[in-house]
């Protein structure tokens, strides 16, 4: 009945587990993270994937099932990728990545990962800024990161949608 929230509190100890082992500016450093994470995910599209996961997946009583929805919020969501954003990059690479998607083009770039079809379009001039972004060494970085960072966070998704069996 409390999976969700054993799985949730578990996330979150993990994540206090390293704001302890590091000073205090990691405590900044989750919280940058938590606002990468919002600014990429402008359409709150990784609560709706979470949520369309476990309707998917999961096989339990109807009340527990609509709880549990109810249950998986963003913050569920930065939890998932908290520890890999930690993993890769260091706190000044999040703020550079923060940086760029708080730029118009970046958030132009954000919304059009949130466009089913795809139909936003770059002016040559937003291009050739999402290109400069691309050649810098955090652009280069969360380039060459970006897949594998989506990798292991649907294998997170997955572990944590099979503790709510």
């Amino acid at each position: 009945m409390f999976k969700i929230q054993t799985v949730v509190l578990i996330l979150m100890l993990v994540m206090n587990a390293f704001s302890f082992a590091n000073n205090s500016q990691e405590t900044t450093k989750e919280a940058d993270i938590k606002r990468l994470v919002q600014l990429i995910d402008q359409a709150n599209q990784g609560v709706e994937w979470l949520k369309e996961l476990f309707v998917g997946t999961t096989k339990v009583d109807k009340s527990e099932h609509e709880r549990l929805l109810r249950e998986i919020d963003f913050d569920t969501v930065v939890a998932l990728y908290y520890t890999l954003y930690d993993k890769y990059f260091t706190h000044d690479e999040i703020k550079e990545l923060i940086e760029f998607y708080l730029t118009e083009h970046g958030m132009k770039m954000s919304r059009t990962k949130a466009d089913v079809f795809g139909m936003q379009t770059f002016t040559p001039e937003e291009m050739e800024k999402i290109e400069e972004f691309k050649k810098t060494k955090i652009g280069r970085k969360y380039a060459r990161l970006s897949n594998k960072i989506t990798h292991q966070h649907s294998k997170l998704a997955m572990k944590f949608v099979d503790s709510l069996k």
